[in-house]
């Protein structure tokens, strides 16, 4: 059985089983090889992360290797099988802020994975 961390609430978590899901547009499954833990992964445990920057219950993971599984709608064929780095923050790609590069300041406001969004540790992102 594959398994997931999942942090509850700031000190609470807990390993549940993971199921694979399937990629949207613009989405890729990606098997997970490594996940790291940093500072912002303590803040998250501890409840010391700025309640804006953090929805519980959240799987953690947001520095990431692994291997791209399986492609959606909109994503080149040929990534498949491609070993992959993640970059944390989602963006629109097409704001003025993420046009000019500063992806991390995108218009359409904050969203991170393993903060706001299912995170890497599990076996598939």
């Amino acid at each position: 059985m594959s398994v997931q961390v999942v942090v509850e609430a700031p000190g609470a978590h807990r390993l549940e089983p993971h199921t694979p899901r399937a990629p949207g547009p613009g989405e890729a499954l990606v098997a997970v090889h490594a996940v790291g833990i940093c500072g912002s992964d303590r803040e998250l445990y501890r409840g010391n992360r700025a309640a804006p920057y953090v929805r519980y219950p959240v799987v953690p993971g947001h520095e990431w290797s692994g291997t791209v599984r399986e492609v959606g709608a909109g994503v080149p064929e040929r990534l498949a099988g491609r070993k992959v780095v993640g970059e944390g923050f989602r963006n629109c790609q097409v704001c003025a802020r993420c046009h000019a590069g500063e992806t991390t300041l995108c218009e359409a406001g904050y969203e991170e994975t393993g903060f706001t969004r299912p995170g890497a540790m599990a076996p598939t992102l």
